[in-house]
């Protein structure tokens, strides 16, 4: 799943257990794959600011279709923004709940008071790399990527991450420019969600120095 995927990248699982980016960033990043994942199942649809629901039929997999019926029993909520924070709230513990629930994460709790966030390990080494590996030999070697790492690409840079996982300064400005074709060509309404993201992203970024 692109949320999945997105985590795997943006948190050290198979080292220090903590975060990569800012919580609140990883946040607004995880609930904009959550959408995508029902944008690349053709549930919702994004068009500019608006997200509405183009299918209601659940996917099987409760985190991806409790999303799904969150947006379908408020209708009145369009903007993507508007969920963008909403499932920003959670997303965290239901990401890391579907991964721990597949074997595929062990959560260690905080034992001392001074810290508060939990760290998040990997139980399977290949697995937790693959992802972030197979974003930099696509965007490194110019090889085409599927739709959803094209979406991949598009929330990991929306999240300011992708020079962590192009990790070669020397390759670093062939794959960006790679990235910007790969963009370009990405369906439009991923390319409308990843844009929200970046910008929800960078209003925290303010908040967060502030």
């Amino acid at each position: 799943m692109l949320a999945d995927d997105f985590f795997l990248i943006v948190w050290d699982t198979t080292g220090t257990g903590k975060p990569r980016l800012y919580v609140p960033g990883i946040a607004l990043g995880l609930a904009g794959a959550l959408l995508g994942e029902l944008v690349l199942e053709e549930r919702v649809t994004v068009r500019g600011v608006r997200l509405q629901v183009a299918d209601r039929q659940p996917l099987r997999e409760y985190v991806a279709d409790r999303v799904l019926a969150d947006i379908g029993n408020s209708p009145q909520h369009t903007e993507v923004r508007t969920w963008l924070a909403y499932f920003a709230q959670r997303a965290l513990p239901d990401v890391t709940g579907r991964l721990i629930r597949a074997g595929l994460l062990e959560r260690e709790r905080p034992k001392v008071l001074k810290r508060k966030q939990s760290r998040y390990f990997s139980t399977e080494f290949g697995q937790a790399v693959w992802p972030s590996t197979r974003l930099r030999l696509s965007l490194v070697r110019w090889q085409p990527l599927t739709t959803h790492d094209m979406a991949l690409a598009a929330l990991v840079d929306a999240c300011g991450m992708t020079d962590s996982v192009v990790e070669d300064p020397a390759n670093r400005q062939d794959a960006r420019r790679y990235l910007t074709t790969v963009l370009a060509a990405m369906p439009q309404p991923l390319r409308d969600l990843s844009s929200h993201v970046s910008a929800a992203v960078g209003d925290a970024v303010l908040t967060y120095r502030t």
